[in-house]
């Protein structure tokens, strides 16, 4: 059985409605995964490879993860135990109406956590809630817009718009100068606090329709992303002769999807100096053809098929270094301080982490839902591993992906400890501090 690509109309407004059901109109709508019954890991119209790994046959042989292919041979998975568990449970913990994490390894690209977890469709999996486009992008499309204002347009994390509003919404009024209330603040500022006017003045200043679509394609939007499973593409319609839905677009509000996987690599891109990896779950040497073994039950079979495509360049070194500063501040002083520092000051982890919140409420099939996204990397000095979290609340309770992206990174940090103290005594060439001081 294939799990059906979501059932989407878009309206005049921009706004997305599913199965009829209009979202609030002062939020981001919900997008439910659509009949997510975790039997299959193909959407319509995707193509699962000559004998793809069956991700519900996962399973711990000894210290590794195996799973099943639908031949019936058997696939070591790079999944690491611990960081593995410690995904499951911090989704299971708050019984979340839906969740999902990625979290993997720089710059080889190897996945080593991907989970996805609901407590109201408890068959729905890792395949159907981490590697489809369920949700908007919401603000952490906000990193796109800070992709094209600094590539397409010159700018930097000091450039700086005067506004007014914008805070949970975006009106045609917030578009217009108006010296009684507006006060001015950096594009820096604008990423760290999330604030939409901010990021909307200076797109429709600097940018057109033409430059942000291109942006958010070289990024990864309406691509089919290069896994060991199927991956369906995230969404992009950046509409032209309307400011306000530009606008929008541009904040994160409307007209973006974006699946937890390619959250994770749009991380990576900004971490890596403007590379974006090609992420692997089965762990087997991918520049050999080899035909996987034909007794069922055997032991883990070797690669097969076309080599994965390497890692790709889709932005400059520099915009990748300024906007990682940008998003260092997110977690310094923005969205996600009291997730990352407690009320004196003090670091919760080992070392500093970047990212990008989104939260956004809407209604849809299953009534409300409040969405949570972080996405980002650690450590902000010498990138070792990038992540996305993205939850969907039930009504009464808010449980922020940041606070469950720090739990998680509290694990990476307690298993990776020597290594990442040997990494911090010399920093990765191209890491995002290294890269910008160097550009000043």
């Amino acid at each position: 059985m294939r799990v059906p690509r979501n059932s989407l109309a878009f309206v005049s407004a921009g706004v997305w409605a599913l199965a009829g059901r209009v979202p609030l109109l002062h939020a981001e709508p919900a997008l439910l995964p659509a009949n997510a019954n975790g039997a299959a890991l193909a959407c319509d119209g995707d193509d699962p490879g000559p004998d793809p790994v069956l991700m519900e046959t996962a399973r711990l042989r000894g210290d590794r993860y195996i799973a099943d292919r639908a031949s019936g041979a058997v696939a070591e998975l790079t999944l690491d135990p611990r960081l593995q568990a410690a995904t499951e449970r911090l989704l299971r913990r708050s019984q979340i109406k839906y969740g999902a994490s990625v979290l993997i390894s720089l710059p080889d690209g190897k996945v080593l956590a991907l989970a996805g977890r609901s407590s109201v469709d408890p068959a729905a999996g890792a395949s159907e809630l981490a590697l489809r486009p369920w949700a908007p992008a919401a603000s952490v499309f906000k990193i796109v817009s800070a992709v094209a204002l600094v590539e397409e347009a010159g700018l930097n994390g000091d450039s700086r718009a005067c506004y007014h509003g914008g805070v949970s919404s975006l009106r045609r009024d917030n578009l217009v100068d108006n010296p009684r209330l507006d006060r001015c603040a950096s594009l820096a500022y604008g990423i760290g606090k999330s604030q939409n006017a901010i990021l909307a003045k200076l797109a429709i200043q600097h940018l057109s329709p033409l430059q942000l679509e291109r942006t958010g394609r070289a990024l990864g939007f309406e691509e089919t992303l290069a896994f060991d499973l199927p991956v369906e593409p995230s969404h992009l319609d950046v509409p032209e002769g309307d400011p306000l839905e530009f606008a929008r677009t541009a904040a994160g509000f409307w007209h973006s999807t974006l699946s937890p996987l390619h959250g994770a690599l749009l991380a990576s891109a900004i971490a890596d100096g403007g590379i974006m990896v090609t992420p692997y779950l089965v762990d087997r040497p991918r520049e050999e053809a080899v035909p996987p073994s034909s007794a069922p039950g055997s032991l883990p079979d070797a690669a097969f098929g076309v080599p994965a495509p390497a890692a790709r360049q889709v932005l400059t070194p520099e915009a990748a270094a300024a906007v990682a500063e940008m998003m260092a501040g997110v977690t310094r002083m923005g969205t996600a301080r009291k997730a990352f520092y407690d009320r004196a000051g003090r670091r919760r982890l080992p070392f500093a982490a970047a990212g990008k919140t989104g939260t956004l409420y809407g209604k849809a099939d299953r009534g409300f839902v409040g969405y949570s996204w972080f996405v980002g990397f650690a450590p902000v000095e010498h990138p070792t591993v990038a992540f996305a979290v993205l939850l969907g609340n039930k009504p009464g309770h808010q449980l922020r992906a940041s606070e469950v992206a720090r739990d998680l990174l509290a694990e990476y940090a307690a298993e990776n400890a020597a290594s990442l103290n040997a990494r911090a005594t010399s920093e990765r060439p191209g890491s995002p501090v290294a890269t910008a001081a160097a550009l000043r």
